[in-house]
């Protein structure tokens, strides 16, 4: 299922990548499995770590990832 197309991200030293606007209305939660198709076609999986409390519901994704690793533009699905 599409998530959202990213429009910005922000890294928090210790804690992962934040990946906005976020879920919105969609179901998702923590620990679930998502998949980041960038706009060069390339994909990678990671598991969504943390949901803000914001209206956006922006996620937190593994510390691993920069912002480099999602570039803007990137598409973020959920996987079944």
């Amino acid at each position: 299922m599409f998530l959202f197309k990213v429009e910005e991200r922000f890294m928090i030293p210790g804690r992962g990548l934040i990946l906005v606007p976020g879920l919105r209305d969609k179901k998702a939660n923590i620990n679930d499995k998502i998949t980041i198709v960038r706009p060069d076609g390339s994909s990678m999986k990671t598991t969504i770590k943390g949901i803000t409390f914001n209206l956006n519901r922006d996620i937190l994704v593994d510390s691993n990832l920069t912002k480099g690793d999602v570039p803007i533009g990137s598409e973020v699905w959920l996987n079944p």
